[in-house]
């Protein structure tokens, strides 16, 4: 593991990093960003270590990074990271491609029951028993010259990424679980996951489930507008107009300038630069057919009896969480439970689509949910341990 680290701002120095790094099959990786004043990240630092040395690279001062970017693309190489996806989405955005294959230590650890989002510093004091600082943790990244208490703290964040990975990796080829990585890992690996499509952002809006079809198509073409605004600008949409005056927009049966200059949260600056084309935007939400109005998920109705078969499922479920050594969370969200348990009162066609139905959590959990409400297993107390155990039906 290093013990120090070399800053990168010019491009011999990149060059001669990256010819080293690319002698390496694992690299772990990190970036610095800011994104409190605008829309896209502000790319900031990239950190990339790997078992021998660790660089720390500012992309500030460097015009080309095509060397780095050659090393994020290479398939022979391993990108490890942790709670990769900030990171993969300005990686891509920089650079025009994912850092494949990759390796998220967030996600290998909560497969490996270190819970379900575990922080990095948390990992390192569990894994490594060492206490990483965080005084730098809201340092301004944008600042030049970094400070060496910065530069320090960034570096650390992969040179004990490293044996991080190391550990969870040999955790995961013991337990068996490198696959369950891939499954997990599989929304990451895909471009698709960092596109925003306006036309989708409005179900992100907090308060959208409390609007009606009618309502929604308004706030689809008002949230659009907003965030293709946002997007051309780089600002964040919030500084366009807040959540709380876009819902207010959707409830008014009538709009117009007048109508916003008494509104709250709407200055008149905002009125006067993007006034007419919220009316445009909010019309054409108020005129979309019915036909094309967003459609809510239905609520559900349980079953008679739901509550009693999900407690059930429930106890089987933490059983085999504790069994395997994994939070149940991870395994199966209550939500699912209960869909599972109300089709359980009469088990007829296919089970509901559920993710505990499918690949790894299907065969660690999901059969014997099934066989469970198929009658085929059962639980009783053991009378010497006095804890629940799954005994077949014969």
């Amino acid at each position: 593991m290093p013990d120090t680290h070399i800053y990168i701002d010019t491009p011999d120095s990149l060059k001669k990093a990256c010819e080293e790094l690319a002698k390496s099959s694992v690299l772990c990786v990190d970036t610095e960003f800011h994104r409190e004043k605008t829309y896209y990240a502000q790319f900031a630092l990239l950190q990339i270590s790997s078992r021998d040395q660790c660089y720390v690279i500012d992309p500030t001062s460097l015009e080309d990074l095509s060397p780095v970017w050659e090393l994020m693309h290479d398939g022979n190489i391993l990108k490890v990271f942790h709670a990769a996806r900030q990171d993969l989405e300005i990686i891509l955005l920089e650079s025009g491609a994912l850092p494949l294959p990759l390796f998220d230590t967030q996600v290998a650890a909560a497969l490996l029951g270190y819970g379900q989002q575990i922080g990095f510093g948390n990992l390192v004091q569990r894994i490594l028993k060492k206490d990483l600082p965080k005084q730098e943790s809201f340092s301004d990244w944008l600042a030049r010259p970094l400070t060496p208490k910065q530069l320090d703290y960034a570096a650390d964040d992969v040179i004990f990424l490293m044996p991080i990975y190391q550990h969870l990796e040999e955790q995961l080829q013991a337990k068996n679980r490198k696959e369950w990585l891939h499954e997990e890992q599989a929304l990451l690996c895909k471009e698709e996951t960092y596109l925003v499509d306006p036309q989708e952002v409005f179900w992100r809006v907090k308060g959208v489930n409390k609007f009606r079809p009618r309502h929604l198509a308004v706030l689809r073409e008002l949230a659009a507008w907003r965030e293709s605004e946002a997007q051309k600008k780089d600002i964040p949409r919030r500084r366009i107009i807040s959540d709380d005056a876009l819902l207010e927009l959707v409830k008014k049966d009538t709009l117009n300038i007048e109508v916003m200059g008494r509104m709250r949260g709407l200055n008149d600056g905002v009125i006067k630069r993007f006034g007419q084309t919220m009316i445009e935007a909010w019309k054409t939400g108020n005129e979309c057919p019915q036909e094309q109005w967003p459609k809510l998920n239905p609520r559900h109705h349980h079953a008679a009896g739901t509550e009693l078969r999900q407690e059930l499922l429930d106890t089987l479920l933490r059983l085999r969480s504790e069994e395997e050594l994994i939070a149940a969370n991870i395994l199966a969200s209550k939500q699912e439970l209960a869909a599972l348990a109300s089709w359980g009162k009469k088990c007829e066609g296919e089970p509901p689509e559920l993710s505990l139905l499918h690949g790894w959590r299907r065969e660690l959990i999901g059969n014997d949910l099934l066989r469970l409400l198929h009658g085929e297993i059962s639980l009783r107390i053991d009378p010497k341990t006095c804890m629940p155990v799954i005994e077949e039906i014969r």
